[in-house]
């Protein structure tokens, strides 16, 4: 039993790779786990928390609002079935 965990603790110790993911992906949401804050550690207004949330900032409220205002692109199938001949990924 010792010699198990021994060799258990030696392999989690020793190993070469360590990954964390988080960061600036976005999956389902539109901000990641740390773009999705605005930090405020230096020009703090009075009365403004330390840490928002990025979706509840003036600046990203506008943004948001022009975002919507906007018209949406329609793609064509003929572009579509071009970029499927040649797999080219189109975002």
């Amino acid at each position: 039993m010792k010699k198990i965990l021994l060799t258990l603790i030696l392999t989690l110790v020793l190993s070469p790779v360590y990954a964390v993911t988080f960061g600036t992906y976005k999956t389902e949401t539109e901000y990641g786990l740390i773009d999705g804050f605005k930090w405020n550690f230096f020009n703090r207004e009075e009365g403004q928390p330390l840490v928002q949330l990025k979706s509840e900032t003036k600046e990203e409220q506008i943004r948001l609002e022009k975002e919507k205002l906007k018209p949406k692109e329609e793609q064509d199938d003929i572009q579509l079935y071009r970029f499927m001949l040649e797999d080219t990924v189109a975002y």
